[in-house]
């Protein structure tokens, strides 16, 4: 089965327009035109478009969607970015566009390898990047057809985007085995959670939220550390100097507490019951 390393002009326009309906295959041409993208040509002529295409060309439009510009400054603005990556991210891009969801009926199915570029945007040989360091599974037909389970289409597209930041399949085999590590607590949490007398229904709604609360607790443990690492390594975090005032403010406040447990008690005012009345005369 051959590599396909580029997508066509149809297939570009398919997988953008769900972020910018207008966008056709006429306006793409109109951008080529005015110097702003260099699509592949085949020996027939046919536009082919890479990778580094389509994020260039996100980022034109997600410009002229929101920074309203023209197109003489956006290619100014390209033309001096160093990096493109760097680029989407500065102007808000990769932030402001969330990563897309897939229908169920696309999670339950198994789509040929073939088909996936123009699905997600992606190469095949990224998705045997992924594959090769088990982030998702290449499924053989009996007919030896390459199939991608749909399951999977949430962690390419999360890939995907890590890769405009450059970090590669092989980067993230640490989360495979933190994953491996993690599904055999969650299994014994859950199995103990789930009780036996439920319907399927039933039980699969209870199994969905008892996960999502462990996965919450246990991902804010993850967050909150590697955060903590992150900004310690970078020494955004409480210097030698901020210590040493610390200590000085604990110091004071212990030497107050101690010199009000060193003053002399007040004596103690008689209750109204203990205060002896005279007679009356």
């Amino acid at each position: 089965m051959a590599e396909r390393s580029y997508l066509s002009i149809g297939q570009v326009v398919n997988f953008l327009r769900g972020a910018y309906p207008d966008l056709s295959n006429s306006k793409i041409r109109f951008l080529e035109d005015e110097g702003l993208i260099t699509p592949h040509r085949t020996p027939k002529g046919y536009r082919q478009y890479s990778k580094e295409d389509v994020d260039r060309l996100e980022v034109i439009l997600h410009l002229q969607k929101t920074r309203y510009m023209p197109l003489n400054v956006i290619k100014q603005k390209l033309d001096n970015a160093t990096d493109l990556s760097t680029l989407a991210f500065e102007v808000g891009l990769l932030s402001d566009l969330p990563v897309k969801s897939e229908p169920i009926e696309t999670q339950q199915k198994l789509h040929p390898i073939e088909d996936v570029p123009g699905q997600l945007g992606v190469e095949i040989s990224f998705l045997r990047a992924l594959a090769d360091n088990d982030l998702i599974r290449i499924i053989r037909s009996p007919q030896n057809r390459e199939l991608i389970d749909g399951r999977d289409f949430e962690i390419i597209r999360l890939c995907s985007e890590l890769n405009r930041f450059h970090i590669e399949p092989r980067n993230l085999r640490q989360y495979v085995s933190a994953a491996n590590r993690e599904s055999a607590m969650f299994e014994q949490v859950l199995i103990g959670m789930l009780g036996m007398d439920d319907s399927d229904d039933e039980r699969d709604k209870k199994l969905e939220r008892a996960f999502d609360k462990l996965h919450d607790l246990t991902e804010g443990v993850h967050t909150a550390l590697l955060k903590n690492r992150v900004f310690e390594s970078l020494n955004a975090i409480v210097e030698d100097a901020d210590l040493d005032s610390v200590d000085e403010q604990i110091s004071r406040a212990e030497a107050a507490k101690q010199q009000e447990g060193a003053a002399p008690a007040p004596k103690p005012r008689a209750s109204r019951s203990s205060v002896k009345r005279r007679p009356r005369a």
